[in-house]
């Protein structure tokens, strides 16, 4: 696995070194960022308020995915016990019907990102956003279903693991969503793209590493209920500020030549 991740990452080191062009090529020379690594700029950075608008709703939501692409494993393979006697997903599943079912997951997640990733034209980013949470909570209502059908006709878990697939193909839309927002927070900072890619990266970890800690205490309290009921709560978490992005969407939307002639139409 390890030396097929580093080919991975050599085959992904020629593209972006023989495949991308610099788009430092294509700035003119007045917008060229500052080439010296200050501290300063990261505290100004954190003082403004529009970095800060998607903060919540980035981590809340990294932190859902983390919960699951670091805990589901686990939980999967974990041998029966007595107290999950009720959850049908605590079966103790062999790795290879696992390594089948995350492929699948992540087809069905990548059509979700080509598809919405093509709507930003005629929806808002919040909107996706918001329907991402919805499928998410569709997925996560669908799974407890799931998880406590034994006994009940087969027909239920057809269904519902039905709605759980659809449920995953909306929530993909909030990733694309969230990066277009961030790619427009940092047009308005035209020589701190950098710094806010960095910053942004920041809060992706730690929104991956809360989504570890609390699907391990999750997982280890209610097993697979646990981390369903968790993922529902922080995309709740998610959901929380976006009223807020929402109001500011259109600010935020301003490309940095947009900003410049508000500027000059002001003076």
């Amino acid at each position: 696995a390890f030396f097929l991740n580093a080919g991975i990452y050599g085959i992904s080191f020629l593209i972006y070194r023989f495949g991308v062009v610099d788009p430092r090529s294509e700035r003119p020379a007045g917008d060229a960022a500052p080439a010296h690594f200050s501290l300063q700029r990261y505290r100004d950075l954190l003082s403004t308020s529009h970095v800060w608008l998607l903060a919540p709703t980035w981590i809340a939501i990294n932190a859902a995915l983390g919960l699951w692409t670091t805990q589901s494993i686990f939980v999967l393979v974990r041998k029966p016990e007595p107290r999950f006697a009720d959850q049908m997903l605590m079966a103790g599943f062999d790795r290879m019907a696992i390594s089948g079912g995350l492929a699948l997951g992540l087809l069905i997640f990548f059509a979700g990102l080509i598809y919405w990733g093509n709507r930003f034209k005629s929806l808002r980013r919040t909107s996706i956003i918001f329907y991402g949470v919805g499928g998410g909570a569709v997925l996560v209502f669908a799974a407890l279903v799931v998880n406590h059908s034994a006994g009940q006709s087969p027909a239920v878990p057809i269904v519902f693991g039905a709605a759980a697939v659809g449920g995953l193909f909306v929530l993909a839309g909030a990733t694309p969503a969230a990066l277009g927002l961030l790619a427009d927070i940092s047009e308005r900072y035209p020589h701190d793209r950098g710094a806010i890619m960095g910053l942004y990266s920041v809060f992706l970890a730690i929104g991956q590493i809360s989504g570890s800690l609390i699907g391990g205490a999750a997982a280890e309290l209610r097993g697979i209920d646990g981390l369903l009921i968790a993922t529902l709560v922080l995309l709740a978490v998610a959901l929380i500020p976006l009223y807020r992005l929402r109001r500011y969407e259109h600010e935020v939307g301003l490309d940095a030549q947009e900003l410049e002639q508000g500027a000059s139409s002001s003076a």
